[in-house]
């Protein structure tokens, strides 16, 4: 199978959370199949034209406006979405960097114009949170935010009638496109958030001490972790275990590392206990020095991949109920409390399932992300054979979807 994917960023390295579920996915569809995707980038950007990793042949554009749109949200003047209009403008010409007739092409929302162009036995949307919710959690800062929450709403709309298939990455999700867009569900899969399963791994002795010691963290110690991109809602969680939690806990013997692009919001901050690291391609020794993972987050899109990786390195996990959204199947393995009572659930020194096991439990396993790209390949190959059996009737209602 010939599958063509499409972003709106530069998937590898994979650095936060959207990049991570899209290499992730497509890594896993390249074990079996000739996967090529495009990334359409800043002129910044230092990657180069073309590159191949982990099986995916990766080709990037770059896109003058795309750092404009992005500074210019950052600025709360205008939203980054809109960059999907000059996408679409130039949906013929990104199209070249992707020859030949793909079995089927799939792109994010901002770049779901080139699943208007003809050419695919199988288009499909790949969606990382229903994105109009996000934007009204997260992004609604911009001037006049309701009428480009319409507007986006009505981006996605077409998006969600458009493709074949809308891939989410959660039941909460899924249902929401339909409540939103009339997506019917044999028009919708669910493919969850995952780990790296060939970089996140639960550490020989040797290597946890190594890590400890890099860090400066004594044997009787317990390390809190905090993963993250420089979001709206890491920096609320973060506000969170800073202000309440590592002051009840560190007079304790508690640390906590705060690792990833969110550092930014603890720049020039010195306190007990806390410990900064910047944004990084290498996560694993982190992994491997700490004793939980923290999830505090209360308001976001999609699902949280922090919570698979925690879980995955062996970690305890304390994360708030709605950051346990998407991962209904890691419920027993996690503690889900309120921001509150997060001190409270790390008194005692939780472990995780490394403490008292070899190997990860195979639940677990079942998020790594090469399985979970394999998972969304047999469902493509399933919906090719239902296209060449012919298509079914779509209700008129789906033409323009509830949201337009």
């Amino acid at each position: 199978m010939r599958i063509h994917g499409a972003t709106d960023n530069d998937i590898h390295p994979p650095l936060f959370g959207a990049s991570q579920r899209s290499f992730g996915l497509y890594r896993g569809l390249a074990r079996r199949h000739d996967v090529r995707v495009l990334c359409v980038v800043p002129n910044r950007s230092p990657g180069a034209p073309e590159e191949r990793a982990a099986g995916v042949a990766l080709v990037r554009r770059k896109a003058w406006y795309t750092s404009l749109t992005w500074r210019a949200e950052q600025m709360r003047l205008l939203p980054h979405f809109l960059a999907a209009y000059a996408h679409r403008a130039r949906a013929a010409a990104l199209l070249e960097a992707l020859p030949g007739r793909p079995d089927v092409r799939a792109a994010d929302l901002t770049v779901a114009g080139l699943l208007e162009r003809e050419g695919a036995s199988l288009t499909v949307y790949t969606s990382h949170n229903v994105e109009v919710d996000h934007f009204r959690m997260v992004k609604a800062g911009v001037v006049a935010p309701g009428f480009w929450a319409r507007r986006l709403q009505a981006l996605e709309a077409h998006a969600v009638a458009r493709a074949d298939l809308t891939v989410v990455c959660s039941d909460e999700d899924a249902v929401r496109m339909g409540e939103l867009y009339g997506a019917r569900a044999e028009r919708l899969t669910v493919i969850p958030n995952g780990f790296d399963e060939t970089r996140v791994t639960a550490p020989e002795p040797a290597a946890r001490a190594r890590a400890r010691a890099a860090l400066r963290v004594a044997d009787d110690e317990y390390l809190c972790l905090f993963l993250g991109s420089d979001t709206p809602f890491n920096r609320q969680g973060l506000e969170r275990l800073t202000g309440a939690v590592l002051p009840a806990l560190a007079p304790h013997g508690f640390r906590l590392l705060v690792v990833g692009g969110i550092a930014a919001a603890l720049r020039g901050r010195r306190e007990p206990g806390l410990i900064v690291r910047g944004a990084t391609g290498e996560i694993t020794p982190f992994l491997h020095a700490a004793d939980a993972g923290l999830n505090p987050v209360t308001t976001g899109g999609g699902s949280n991949v922090k919570l698979p990786t925690y879980l995955g390195a062996g970690l305890a996990v304390v994360t708030t109920p709605f950051g346990l959204r998407g991962y209904r199947a890691l419920a027993p393995w996690v503690e889900a409390v309120e921001p509150a009572h997060f001190a409270e659930a790390l008194r005692e020194r939780p472990g995780g399932w490394r403490a008292g096991h070899d190997q990860r439990p195979t639940v677990i396993e079942d998020y790594a992300w090469g399985r979970l790209g394999e998972r969304l390949g047999c469902e493509l190959e399933r919906r090719l054979g239902q296209a060449a059996a012919g298509p079914a009737p779509r209700p008129a209602r789906e033409a323009g979807g509830r949201g337009a």
